[in-house]
């Protein structure tokens, strides 16, 4: 069976080719390869063995596997992969390629003949570092022996301290742990294939820009941070963004999460979010704000679960309540009590800059994201919005905010780049475009689940870069 030879080389696109004793075949993706294989097996009437070759994977480029004329792979066995030596020295390798002593008396000892090639790198530089410090460590052994008893105690209690000293119990805090390394892919058929054949293939590109995206999302955080949804215009997706970035975040990164309102007009959150076992709003949270202290369990009768999404929403009163206690003060001392239970706060906020509950969520904010549809009217009013937080004073707040653009079922093309150019030119940090999504529209109730994968994507890009900036 060791003829033909076969291989099979993974590209970064997941194309494949094929060699078979050097007639190449190039491939589109590795179901079309083994289809190729499994055929040329069928012609032989035998499996076929085929050395597929990952030339990203750092730690396992070759796997070996069997092709069988079914189609059906499996992982040869027979092959052994040869692992460096750890115990070899230079020295060693000196001794001749036949692993024997040449030396006189030595009775033709066998030894370790492993080369320096073989050598991890990290021990290679060990040796040669040693090899160069034996002549410094010679002179100050001998500099040390010369001097006086008393002297020669003094160094050696110096190098107990210095070694003390580099006790990681000794430290104040520990090292940062280094980036982890490259780990195997895990979707897609290279998944696939690393669960059933203990194969080590590298993550594809997109892959690997979803594990950075989904790190980026969950990078730590100094302290609590509170971010405001604004765009003055209704019906802008303020509360579909809020909702859906807190969902992300809640997803993703985890923790105490919540998606608040807090603005002068009845809102849509808590009718689009999942319901809770009572009816109580940031009003009834206002009102009570003298009995609520700072634990988790006392906020249980204000904010409603969202099941898999693990996040809180807080929603504003219903329109005819009495909103006299709803200012911009009593959005402040609300916020200061839920800054102490949750990690992450999305504000979304209300359609006037003129209203107190609105200065104050632009006031406690860390970071803001503008919202518009790709409408003319949205982009009048997202002028409107950048120049009403200006107005407040938090103009220095644009660099660590962010723009989410929704597309709609038409979307215009030239407003879209005029959308992304102004969004640069005032300083934006970053700018999102989330696809027209039909489970978004006409005020349905909000299923993470049954998001198209594109949405999803582009709120995941939309958190990661808000991530950045908080």
């Amino acid at each position: 069976m060791s003829r033909p030879v076969c291989t099979a080389t993974i590209g970064d696109d997941d194309t494949v080719m094929v060699v078979i004793d050097g007639v190449e075949r190039q491939c589109d993706s590795m179901p079309e390869a083994i289809t190729y294989l499994a055929d040329t097996a069928k012609d032989l009437g035998r499996p076929l063995k085929v050395t597929a070759i990952d030339p990203s994977s750092p730690t396992n480029p070759e796997s070996f596997l069997i092709v069988d004329v079914d189609g059906s792979v499996v992982e040869d066995s027979s092959v052994r992969v040869k692992r460096p030596s750890r115990r070899g020295t230079p020295h060693a390798a000196q001794s001749g390629a036949s692993g024997y002593s040449d030396t006189p008396g030595a009775g033709n000892v066998a030894v370790d003949v492993t080369t320096a090639d073989e050598i991890p790198l990290a021990e290679q530089v060990t040796v040669e570092e040693s090899a160069r410090n034996e002549p410094a460590l010679a002179a100050a052994e001998t500099e040390l022996a010369s001097l006086p008893a008393a002297a020669q105690a003094a160094a050696a209690a110096c190098a107990a301290v210095q070694v003390e000293s580099d006790d990681p119990r000794m430290r104040l805090r520990p090292e940062i742990p280094a980036e982890k390394a490259l780990t195997p892919a895990r979707e897609g058929w290279r998944g696939w294939s690393n669960a059933a054949f203990k194969t080590h293939l590298a993550p594809t590109g997109a892959e690997q820009a979803n594990r950075d995206r989904r790190s980026r999302i969950q990078r730590p955080l100094d302290s609590h941070r509170t971010v405001a949804v604004v765009q003055l215009k209704g019906g802008a997706t303020k509360t579909t963004v809020a909702y859906h970035l807190a969902a992300t975040y809640g997803r993703i990164r985890g923790g105490n999460i919540l998606a608040g309102e807090f603005n002068e007009n009845q809102g849509t959150l808590g009718e689009r979010a999942l319901a809770g076992s009572h009816d109580r709003t940031t009003l009834d949270l206002i009102r009570n704000l003298g009995s609520v202290t700072r634990r988790t369990s006392d906020l249980v009768r204000y904010v409603r679960p969202q099941g898999d999404d693990r996040i809180h929403v807080l929603a504003s009163p219903p329109e005819g309540a009495d909103r006299r206690r709803v200012d911009g003060n009593s959005v402040k001392a609300a916020h200061d009590v839920l800054l102490s239970l949750y990690s992450l706060i999305l504000l979304d906020t209300g359609n006037s800059a003129q209203a107190s509950t609105w200065r104050a969520a632009v006031d406690v904010a860390d970071s803001l994201v503008f919202v518009a549809q790709n409408k003319a009217d949205d982009c009048r009013l997202l002028e409107a919005t950048v120049e009403g937080v200006k107005a407040e004073g938090h103009g220095d707040k644009l660099a660590r905010s962010i723009l989410v653009v929704t597309n709609t079922a038409q979307p215009n093309a030239e407003r879209l780049a005029w959308l992304k150019e102004y969004g640069k030119t005032i300083g934006l940090a970053a700018i999102a475009v989330v696809p027209f999504d039909r489970s978004l529209q006409e005020g349905m109730a909000f299923n993470y689940d049954i998001l198209n994968p594109a949405t999803r994507h582009a709120y995941e890009s939309a958190t990661a870069d808000l991530t950045d900036q908080l």
